[in-house]
This record gives C-alpha cells, sequence and structure tokens, in this order.
C-alpha cells in the first residue's frame, strides 16, 4: 500500500514538473527584449460567461488524455476581460476577473483575477489557444477539496488533504470565432485551482480542484 501511494505521489509531482518546465521552456524561448509596444486596434469590455462540472481528475490528464472522472458539483461564472496593447511574437496578453458561484456538493462563492496569454487565431482560422494564471478566493474552504485520510481513487492517501480559500487559480482554454463572427467566441475552458507545490498548501497529497467548462466570450 506504502508503495501504491508513493507511485501516485510520483505521478502528481511529475505532472505538476511538466507544467513548471514548460514555462521555462516559454520564457528562454521567448526572452523578455522580444517584448514590445504595438499599435492594436482598440477593443472593447469582453463579457465572459461559462458553467463547469467538477471533476477529480488531474490537470494533465484532462487536458492530454480527455479523462474526467465527474462529481456533482457544479460553478456558474460571470466575468470581463479586456487584452493589453503588448504582445511577444504572436501571443497576445489580457486580463480576466470572474465572480463564480458553487451549487450541488458545495454552495460557496468564489472570486478569480488572472492574466491570460492567448495564440489567437492560429494559422489564419477561427480557433484560439490560451493559458491564464492568478489568484482563486473561495467565501470559505471548498468541501470538495478537502480529502479525509484513506483510500481515494486508484491509491491510498497517506495524509488528509486541507485546503484553503485562498489559491493559486490556472486555466487552460480552447476556443473558436462563430462563422462571419470576429467578436463572439465559444470555448472549453479548465477551471483550476492549486496549491501550487505546497505553495497554498501541504504538497503531500496537494489540494485544490477542477471544473471542465464551456462558456462563450463577447466583446460589448
Amino acid at each position: 500500500m506504502i508503495q501504491i501511494q508513493k507511485i501516485k505521489f510520483n505521478r502528481m509531482f511529475f505532472n505538476k514538473l511538466v507544467i513548471f518546465l514548460s514555462c521555462i521552456f516559454l520564457t528562454a524561448l521567448f526572452p523578455l527584449r522580444d517584448l514590445h509596444s504595438v499599435s492594436l486596434p482598440k477593443e472593447n469590455w469582453n463579457l465572459v460567461l461559462y458553467g463547469g462540472i467538477f471533476t477529480t481528475t488531474d490537470l494533465i490528464p484532462i487536458v492530454f488524455r480527455q479523462k474526467t472522472d465527474y462529481k456533482e458539483s457544479y460553478i456558474g461564472s460571470l466575468g470581463i476581460s479586456r487584452p493589453f496593447d503588448y504582445r511577444i511574437r504572436w501571443f497576445d496578453f489580457l486580463w480576466e476577473g470572474n465572480v463564480t458561484k458553487h451549487f450541488g456538493e458545495m454552495n460557496h462563492w468564489e472570486v478569480n483575477g488572472f492574466y491570460i496569454v492567448k495564440i489567437d487565431r492560429m494559422y489564419g482560422s477561427p480557433f484560439s489557444l490560451s493559458l491564464g494564471e492568478g489568484l482563486s478566493l473561495a467565501s470559505e474552504n471548498p468541501k470538495l477539496e478537502n480529502k479525509a485520510k484513506g483510500y481515494y481513487l486508484d491509491g491510498l492517501q497517506k495524509d488528509a488533504i486541507e485546503s484553503r480559500a485562498l489559491l493559486n487559480y490556472m486555466m487552460v482554454e480552447f476556443s473558436s470565432y462563430l462563422p462571419f463572427e470576429r467578436k463572439t467566441e465559444v470555448f472549453i475552458r479548465v477551471h483550476h485551482r492549486s496549491g501550487v507545490f505546497g505553495l497554498y498548501c501541504p504538497p503531500d497529497p496537494n489540494c485544490g480542484s477542477n471544473f471542465v467548462s464551456y462558456g462563450f466570450r463577447t466583446t460589448f
């Protein structure tokens, strides 16, 4: 049983290590000297609306293997976003803030603020890919982010998971502009809260949650 727990922890650590190394790689590939101000068109504010369902699956399996294990806990989110007037090569930058309501197995509020890097209209297509990073503050310690000692999923949990109201926020999003419409996008987003290697809560095992979400964004 101890060996099973060790394998599970190593897999979680590997998943997070991949994200960390990817960030380092992108920083080296696109150094700060390539950062420059550009004359982007003055776009209006964006309205963002989406809903999602809780999954116990980690972020990496969701994104790369589309593996999910859902629970009856849901979110509805309303937010605004706006682009910055600079870019790094083909990367655009935005910020977003949203208010999220939980219902189902959890029933609390959540506020999120984060920066977004976006590859807009990849290869001239209507499709875009975005990654967001920031902070998430819940009105209470989210129930499903806390797990008692014992069996959980495919391995033995050594310690209880105690989450926090304030955690790191991260989102991965794939979006598409509507046909004949350049101002409205529909998207699928992973809404992710994380303890970031023990920065916000004990790392063994780590705290956090994922919601697979669907929504739209439009200018106004």
